[in-house]
């Protein structure tokens, strides 16, 4: 039988999932989550500033000055 415990998968769960999952791991002995923990924010990190940033309104221009021409 081959070892397949190093191979990757993927896994979809949304942001409040992985928080809940995170709050467990924080709970759990330092030396048994650090390093998944390291992992899930290294990966999820950039995932989440980039929905962050989709979900901003856009910047709008400002008005522009009416006594500029004064």
């Amino acid at each position: 039988m081959t070892d397949i415990s190093k191979e990757k998968i993927t896994l979809t769960l949304t942001v409040d999932q992985v928080n809940g999952l995170l709050n467990v791991l924080g709970n759990a002995p330092f030396v048994a989550s650090a390093n998944l923990i390291n992992e899930i924010q290294t990966q999820g990190g950039p995932q989440v500033a980039a929905l962050q940033a989709a979900c901003e309104p856009a910047d709008t221009q400002p008005a522009p000055d009416a006594t500029a021409d004064a």
